[in-house]
């Protein structure tokens, strides 16, 4: 198993979907501000975010 720790703020409300097999999904998106040296500016990136059960 990989796992990934992304340090950010939520961008939106999380949406659920509840599927006939029982299956749920959740999908919500993080941002993550960093200083990018070239730019000499304050940048974000975006995460889009999708759990399964």
């Amino acid at each position: 198993m990989n796992s990934v720790v992304i340090v950010g703020r939520a961008g939106q409300d999380p949406e659920v979907k509840y599927f006939e097999s029982g299956k749920v999904k959740t999908t919500f998106s993080v941002a993550v501000s960093r200083w990018d040296y070239k730019s000499k500016a304050e940048t974000t990136d975006w995460f889009n975010i999708e759990l399964w059960e």
